[in-house]
């Protein structure tokens, strides 16, 4: 095995013992809803001109993300914390969850880098959690090892009911450069990599015959 794969190995596991797998699930299925509805709002807008509805959905579907990935870590009791920064004046959801602190953003397509936030480099490139002006829980403050991306984009660039559903979510690692990725996975390979839930095998009896006490033994002379 080459040492790039036994790199992307390494962070995949370190994924799977982070992240619960059914806080990965209800993220998915929210990114899935998210893209309809924002689609759906934006389409029948009023005030939008049609040159501009694609724009205007980028922008409503990143509030509509952070919030779902808010609720997605709320409902699974993953600390998060959505504090405005000092580098750009911005409030953006971020997640802890085991080795991983993560936050959310849109790319045009799979293998795209998100646009440049010095928010992001900050997190790349701290070994540790960076001291970000944030108060909420302690469980925040922790060390991370690796930060996550979960970049998510529509199936195709046209302002479209078809084009603008989800086409994937991955979690992203990237270099602490931010130039380019270590591991890219979809979450739902990355869900193949949880341990099956096997059901405990149930023994199943062996049955008992009944005797015919009604049944007389004439028996042999």
């Amino acid at each position: 095995m080459e040492d790039i794969d036994r790199l992307k190995q390494h962070i995949r596991n370190h994924a799977v013992n982070s992240f619960p797998k059914e806080f990965l699930i209800d993220l998915q299925k929210r990114t899935e809803r998210a893209y309809q509805d924002t689609y759906a709002e934006v389409a029948h807008s009023k005030t939008t001109l049609p040159e501009q509805r694609i724009h205007k959905l980028r922008q409503e579907r990143c509030f509509r993300m952070d919030y779902e990935l808010a609720q997605a870590a709320k409902k699974f009791d993953i600390p998060y914390t959505a504090k405005q920064l000092a580098e750009n004046d911005w409030q953006f959801t971020y997640v802890t969850s085991g080795n991983f602190g993560a936050t959310q953003s849109y790319v045009p397509q799979m293998g795209c880098l998100p646009s440049p936030a010095k928010f992001r480099d900050t997190l790349a490139r701290a070994a540790t959690i960076p001291r970000l002006p944030i108060d909420d829980d302690a469980e925040i403050f922790k060390e991370r090892k690796f930060y996550g991306l979960f970049a998510h984009n529509p199936i195709g660039p046209i302002f479209d009911e078809e084009k603008q559903k989800l086409g994937s979510i991955q979690l992203c690692v990237p270099y602490e450069d931010m130039k380019k990725y270590a591991l890219e996975v979809s979450v739902a390979e990355l869900l193949a990599d949880y341990p099956s839930e096997t059901k405990p095998s149930v023994a199943i009896p062996s049955p008992t015959w009944k005797r015919d006490t009604k049944r007389k033994d004439t028996g042999t002379e």
